[in-house]
C-alpha cells in the first residue's frame, strides 16, 4: 500500500509539474504578445516621425526649388542681355571686317 501512496504522490507531482510548465508557457506566450505589441507601437511611432521629417523636407525643397528657379531665370536673362550688348558692340567691327574682305577680293 505504501507503494500506491508513493505512486499517487508521484502522479500528483507530475501533474503539478505539467501545470507549472503549462502556466509558464502561457506566461511566455503572453509576454511575447506584449513585446510584439510594444515593438509594433514603437515602429509605427518611428515611421510617423520619419514621415513628418520627410514631409518637412519636401516642403522646404519645394520652396528652395522655387527660389532656385527664380535665381536661375534671373541669371539666364542677365546672360542674354550681356550677350546682346556684346553683339551690338562687335557688330560694327564685324561689318567693317566684311567690307574690307570684300574689297580685297
Amino acid at each position: 500500500m505504501a507503494s500506491n501512496a508513493h505512486i499517487g504522490e508521484l502522479l500528483k507531482a507530475e501533474e503539478e509539474a505539467q501545470n507549472t510548465v503549462q502556466e509558464a508557457r502561457k506566461q511566455k506566450t503572453e509576454l511575447l504578445r506584449q513585446a510584439k505589441a510594444e515593438a509594433d507601437r514603437e515602429v509605427n511611432q518611428y515611421k510617423q516621425t520619419l514621415e513628418q521629417e520627410y514631409q518637412q523636407m519636401l516642403a522646404q525643397g519645394s520652396t528652395d526649388t522655387g527660389a532656385a528657379l527664380q535665381r536661375l531665370n534671373a541669371e539666364t536673362a542677365k546672360s542674354i542681355e550681356n550677350m546682346k550688348a556684346r553683339v551690338q558692340q562687335k557688330s560694327g567691327q564685324v561689318a567693317q571686317i566684311l567690307v574690307n574682305h570684300v574689297k580685297q577680293v
